[in-house]
């Protein structure tokens, strides 16, 4: 019989398993961050598994990234919006002399 390939789903579980001590290592809210980034790697499990890496970390970690850069683009348009917001209130209040 020929070898079965885990899932990639398989391979995030395997990996979370292995930084367990690391993990336990952690305060309270780092470990709830931890648990949150292999959260964000489950979201790309196609991309990851299409990748085929031979360090199966690599693609985990890429993941990883990308959620943070995600939420870090996502939180610089929310800020520019607040900013142009911020900027018209207070074109509007000012008083012509």
């Amino acid at each position: 019989m020929g070898r079965t390939v885990p899932t990639f789903t398989m391979v995030i579980q395997q990996e979370m398993e292995s930084w367990g001590k690391f993990r336990r290592g952690l305060r309270r809210e780092d470990q709830e961050a931890l648990d949150d980034l292999f959260r964000a790697a489950r979201l790309q499990l196609a991309g990851s598994a299409y990748a085929a890496r031979p360090i199966p970390f690599e693609s985990i970690a890429m993941c990883m990234l990308l959620a943070q850069h995600r939420m870090i683009l996502d939180l610089q348009q929310r800020l520019k919006k607040l900013e142009a917001t911020h900027d018209t209130d207070d074109n509007d209040h000012r008083v012509a002399v």
